[in-house]
C-alpha cells in the first residue's frame, strides 16, 4: 500500500501531506478543485515525461514522494534487489520514492536516498501502482487494443513475450537479408566494372611506403639536377682552372722556378713563399679529391630516374580515375573494391545461411504463436464468462460479450531468392507462408463483441457502447483480472463517468470488494461511491493572497456525511440531504456485511 503521498510546488498546489487508508480511500471535490493533479502527480513519480510548466509560481522546483508498505515478496523488492538497492529485510519493507523537476527542466529520482534513472523509475512504478484514468474508456474502443485484455487472462504470460521476441528477431533478420539481397543484385550487375578497377590497382601495387619513397627520390633526383652545372663547373675548375691549365701544374711550376733564386739569395721570404705554395697544392689536391667525391655520390641513374618518375606517374593518374586525393583514399577505395569483390563472390552462401537461419526462427515463432492462439480462445472463454458475470452485477443484467478472433494476413516483401539460387526457393516459400500468418501479436486480431440488452445482436463495442456502459466493462475487467495483479494500488480516476442511481451503488460496492485485496485510491463525483469509502478526502480550492491554492483534507466521519449530503443535493446541505447521506452511508455498510 502507498501509506504516504507528498507534493510540493506542482501546479495549483503549494504543499500537500496525504495519509491514505489500507483498503477504499475516495477522493471527491467540485470540478476544477485539483483532482485531476493527484493523479499527474503519482504519474510524475512514476517516471512520466514532466515539464518545467507544472511548477508552481515562485517555487524552484516540483516535488512528490511516497512511501510504499510492501510485502518481502512483491515484484518491486525483487526489482530493487536486482539493482542491488538498500531495502530493509523485513516481512514489510518501506520503499520511498522521490521525484522532482527543476526550473531549467532537470529531473532527478530516489528510491530510499539513492539516485536512480527513469527507466527504473518506470519498472520501479510499473510494478506499484495501476492507474485508470477515463482515457482507459477511449482505448478501450479501439479495437486494436482489445487483444491486449484477453492476453491478460491467458495463464502462460511468456508466451507472448517468447513470440514477439522471436519475431522481433525475425524482423531484424528478414531486413538484413532484403538489404543484402538488394547490395548482392546491385553489385552483381556492377561486377565486371569493379573487378576490371580492381585489377588495375592490384597490377600497379600500391602502397604508402612505395609512394612516399616514390616521391622522396624523385624530389631528391629534380634537386641534384638542377646542381649538376655547379658540380661539373667546380670539377672543371679543379682540374683545368680559367685558362685551361690546371691550378695544380701552375703551383708546381711557379715552385720550380722560385727554387733556384731562393737558393742562391738564401732570401728568407722567398723560402717562406716556397712553403706556401706546397702546402696549396696540397690543399688543392684534397679539394679537388673532396669535389669529386661529393660529385660522384650524386651521379644519377638515368634509367631508373625515368623508372620512378613513370611510377609517380602512374600514381596520379590513378587518383585521377578513382577520384581520391591521396594513397590513403588509393588503398581504401583498393579494399572497399576487394571488399565488395568478396562479397558478390560470397552471396549466396551468406544469403543462404540468413535463410536458413530466418527459417529456424520462423519455425519458433510460428510453434510459440499457435499455442498462444490456443492459450488466447481458453483464455478469451474465461474472460467473457467473468467479465459478463461482473457486468451483471454492475447492473447490466441482459448483457452479452463475445470476442471475435481474425487471422493475420500480412503483406511480406517480394524477394527475388531465384536470382541467387534456385535451390533456396522452396525455403523461402516456407518462411513466406509463416510471416503472412503470424505478426510481432502472433497470428490473430479481434475484438469485443457487445450486446447491452436482451435481443440485440452482438456488434462491435465502439458502435454500440454508451459511456456509462463503457466505465462498468471497464471496472468489469479490472474486478475479474484483480487477482491476478501485479500492483498494490488501484486508482480509479472517475470510474464512474456516466453512472448514477442503483448502478452507481453496484460501482462502489465492486470498488469496496477490490479493497479487500488491494489499495484502492477513486476520485470520484457519485455520493453513492463516496459512502463506500474507508477513507473521505475532500480536495478545494483557496485563494491565498493573489494566488489560488488547492487543498487536501481528510474528513472525520460528520465531515464526511456533510460532503456526501452537498453532493446529493449541490452546494446547499440540507437536513433532508444530511439524513439521506447517512442512509447512503448505512446501505452501504450493510451492502458489504452481507
Amino acid at each position: 500500500m502507498i501509506t504516504q503521498l507528498s507534493i510540493r510546488g506542482l501546479a495549483i498546489i503549494e504543499e500537500l501531506h496525504i495519509e491514505f487508508s489500507p483498503q477504499l480511500n475516495v477522493i471527491t471535490g467540485e470540478t476544477g478543485a485539483g483532482k485531476s493533479i493527484l493523479i499527474k502527480a503519482l504519474h510524475f513519480l512514476l517516471g512520466a515525461k514532466a515539464d518545467p510548466e507544472v511548477i508552481r509560481r515562485g517555487f524552484p522546483r516540483a516535488h512528490v514522494s511516497a512511501s510504499f508498505l510492501l510485502p518481502k515478496s512483491h515484484a518491486c523488492v525483487e526489482v530493487l534487489d536486482s539493482h542491488g538497492i538498500w531495502h530493509d529485510d523485513q516481512d514489510l519493507t518501506e520503499v520511498i520514492i522521490r521525484r522532482e523537476i527543476a526550473q531549467k527542466g532537470r529531473s532527478q529520482a530516489w528510491v530510499n536516498d539513492q539516485p536512480i534513472t527513469l527507466s527504473l523509475l518506470k519498472e520501479l512504478g510499473a510494478t506499484l501502482i495501476d492507474i485508470y484514468g477515463q482515457h482507459e474508456n477511449h482505448r478501450m474502443l479501439d479495437p486494436h487494443t482489445h487483444l491486449d485484455y484477453i492476453d491478460e487472462f491467458v495463464t502462460d504470460q511468456g508466451l507472448k513475450t517468447r513470440v514477439q521476441a522471436a519475431m522481433q528477431q525475425v524482423h531484424q533478420i528478414l531486413q538484413e537479408l532484403r538489404k543484402r539481397l538488394e547490395q548482392y543484385l546491385t553489385r552483381r550487375r556492377e561486377q565486371d566494372y569493379l573487378q576490371f578497377r580492381f585489377d588495375e590497382l592490384a597490377r600497379f601495387g600500391p602502397s604508402l611506403e612505395d609512394y612516399e619513397r616514390t616521391i622522396k627520390v624523385c624530389e631528391e633526383s629534380s634537386l641534384v639536377l638542377a646542381q649538376q652545372k655547379v658540380f661539373d663547373q667546380a670539377q672543371r675548375i679543379c682540374d683545368e682552372g680559367y685558362s685551361g691549365r690546371s691550378l695544380t701544374a701552375a703551383l708546381q711550376e711557379l715552385q720550380r722556378l722560385l727554387e733556384t733564386p731562393a737558393e742562391k739569395l738564401q732570401d728568407a721570404s722567398l723560402r717562406a713563399s716556397l712553403a706556401q705554395l706546397s702546402e696549396l697544392s696540397t690543399v688543392l689536391d684534397e679539394l679537388s679529391y673532396g669535389i669529386g667525391r661529393a660529385v660522384s655520390r650524386h651521379t644519377l641513374d638515368e634509367e631508373e630516374i625515368e623508372e620512378l618518375q613513370s611510377r609517380l606517374a602512374g600514381y596520379q593518374s590513378l587518383m585521377r580515375k578513382h577520384s581520391v586525393r591521396s594513397v590513403e583514399e588509393m588503398m581504401t577505395e583498393y579494399e572497399r573494391l576487394e571488399s565488395e569483390l568478396s562479397f558478390v563472390q560470397q552471396g549466396p552462401e551468406a544469403m543462404a545461411e540468413s535463410l536458413d537461419k530466418l527459417k529456424k526462427l520462423l519455425n519458433e515463432a510460428d510453434d510459440y504463436a499457435h499455442k498462444l492462439s490456443a492459450a488466447r480462445r481458453e483464455a478469451a472463454q474465461r474472460a467473457v464468462k467473468a467479465v459478463v458475470s461482473e457486468l451483471h452485477d454492475l447492473n447490466m443484467k441482459g448483457a452479452r460479450i463475445d470476442f471475435e478472433f481474425q487471422e493475420v494476413q500480412n503483406t511480406i516483401p517480394n524477394l527475388d531468392i531465384a536470382s541467387i539460387d534456385p535451390a533456396l526457393v522452396e525455403d523461402w516459400q516456407h518462411c513466406a507462408s509463416i510471416l503472412t500468418e503470424t505478426g510481432k501479436q502472433g497470428r490473430e486480431r479481434g475484438q469485443f463483441l457487445l450486446s447491452a440488452n436482451p435481443g440485440e445482436g452482438l456488434k462491435p463495442l465502439a458502435k454500440v457502447a454508451s459511456g456509462g456502459e463503457i466505465s462498468r466493462i471497464m471496472l468489469g475487467f479490472k474486478k475479474a483480472l484483480a487477482m491476478g495483479a501485479n500492483t498494490c494500488v488501484m486508482v480509479f480516476d472517475e470510474i464512474d463517468t456516466g453512472i448514477s442511481g442503483h448502478t452507481a451503488h453496484i460501482v462502489g460496492k465492486k470498488l469496496k470488494e477490490l479493497s479487500t485485496s488491494f489499495q484502492v485510491i477513486c476520485i470520484s463525483h457519485l455520493p453513492q461511491v463516496a459512502a463506500y469509502g474507508d477513507a473521505h478526502f475532500l480536495v478545494q480550492k483557496a485563494q491565498k493572497g493573489e494566488s489560488t491554492e488547492s487543498q487536501i483534507l481528510k474528513l472525520n466521519r460528520k465531515a464526511s456525511e456533510e460532503e456526501i449530503a452537498r453532493l446529493l443535493s449541490g452546494d446547499q446541505v440540507t437536513s433532508s440531504s444530511l439524513t439521506h447521506a447517512r442512509q447512503l452511508i448505512k446501505a452501504a455498510r450493510d451492502r458489504v456485511a452481507q
